[in-house]
């Protein structure tokens, strides 16, 4: 069985790669069972026959994921895979900003006209001082969100000589067993924002993050100094400006320009770079293949947005794997069973996950699936999809 994959942006050849023969990939596919993107705007209602959307990245909010959910179609993203990328531009940032690298490298345009040597070096001289800066070391950065990228930023802050207050109201295991000890963590972003010379930010896009740093949760903030490499809505832009400009703040990184922050003073401005790098495309491209692939030969899930977490390749007798998507509500297992059980069909293995909202089920079966069968839980109330994978 081939399957059609439509790209949506340049995909590093090296996740390509790795779809092999089954797979026909393009970026003129209008009927794919599968699309792979990073940073295009995907309205899944435009693509009937998709089954699974990869996201070469974290954020997924140029993707419909509300609409995909209601018609059964699995949102993956790569958490992780840029992390390294995007953790280092933090120290970029933060250095373009304490030793004003930019405004002296415009101060130095102005000597290109200078054909002596000895008037030039006596110009550098004279001119340096203006651009006088500061040290990392000792001072203290206030990490908002402790995920992947929050725990890198944490620990090269350490390693840079650095004190470190976080904020992360739900700390994972993992992710804490990675920090380093010395990292003080808290729930309350209060208390990071006022112990904070400098702040950056690592939290997803949500409805709750919406404008997390805003003119009430910034008035305690007496530091210098806000790096923004996650998403530009979490930080209020006026809030910004109005910091700007009564001098509270000195720099504002962003990696996500507008136009209100192009044309104000002390906005460090960057084209979003924060996972442009050749280690992160590729990372992050092998990681929503290998997703794309799992979901679509086996119906396995791994870092879905919208769909439950489910492993497990099918059973060794299999021949079809039914794929039944439905709404997470009481008595769907037994009624999916009735169905297939009235049909003479045996069920050789059957696995069930939800997550709160929807309801994931992967059953194989020694036989070849009829159409009506498929059709008759598709008619079942509170199913939203069902599809078949033929396997071997």
């Amino acid at each position: 069985m081939a399957f059609a994959i439509k790209t949506m942006n340049k995909i590093s050849p090296k996740g390509l790669q790795l779809f092999g023969a089954k797979y026909a990939i393009t970026d003129g596919e209008n009927a794919p069972d599968g699309i792979l993107v990073r940073s295009a705007q995907v309205d899944t209602d435009l693509f009937p026959t998709v089954l699974a959307v990869a996201r070469a990245g974290a954020g997924t909010n140029n993707i419909s994921i509300d609409k995909a959910s209601a018609k059964g179609v699995c949102i993956f993203n790569t958490p992780g895979a840029n992390a390294n990328a995007v953790a280092e531009l933090v120290f970029i940032g933060l250095g373009l900003s304490l030793r004003k690298v930019a405004k002296a490298l415009e101060w130095v345009k102005t000597l290109e006209g200078i054909t002596d040597a000895k008037e030039m070096d006596e110009k550098v001289e004279k001119g340096k001082s203006q651009f006088s800066g500061a040290e990392y070391d000792g001072k203290t950065l206030g990490v908002i969100g402790l995920g992947k990228i929050g725990v890198l930023a944490a620990n090269g802050a350490i390693n840079r000589g650095m004190k470190v207050v976080a904020f992360e109201p739900f700390p994972t295991p993992m992710n804490m067993l990675k920090l380093d000890s010395s990292v003080h963590v808290t729930s309350n972003l209060t208390e990071v924002i006022a112990a904070a010379d400098f702040i950056t930010v690592h939290v997803p896009l949500t409805d709750k993050t919406r404008s997390l740093l805003n003119k009430s949760s910034l008035a305690g903030f007496k530091g210098s100094v806000i790096l923004n490499f996650s998403r530009g809505a979490i930080v209020e832009d006026a809030a910004i400006v109005e910091l700007l400009a009564a001098g509270t703040l000195s720099n504002y990184i962003t990696d996500f320009p507008n136009p209100l922050l192009i044309k104000t003073p002390g906005v460090i401005n960057l084209p979003h770079l924060g996972a442009s790098t050749e280690e992160a495309e590729e990372n992050c491209a092998t990681m929503a293949v290998d997703q794309l692939k799992d979901y679509l030969e086996y119906g396995i899930i791994r870092n879905s947005v919208n769909f439950p977490a489910i492993d497990g390749r099918p059973a060794s007798n299999a021949k079809v794997r039914v794929v039944v998507i439905n709404q997470d509500v009481p008595n769907m297992i037994a009624e999916i069973t009735k169905v297939i059980g009235a049909a003479g069909l045996n069920i050789v293995s059957f696995k069930n996950e939800s997550n709160g909202k929807i309801g994931y089920n992967l059953i194989d079966l020694d036989v070849a699936a009829p159409v009506a069968v498929l059709e008759q839980i598709t008619k079942l109330d509170k199913v939203i999809r069902v599809h078949k994978i033929v396997l071997g």
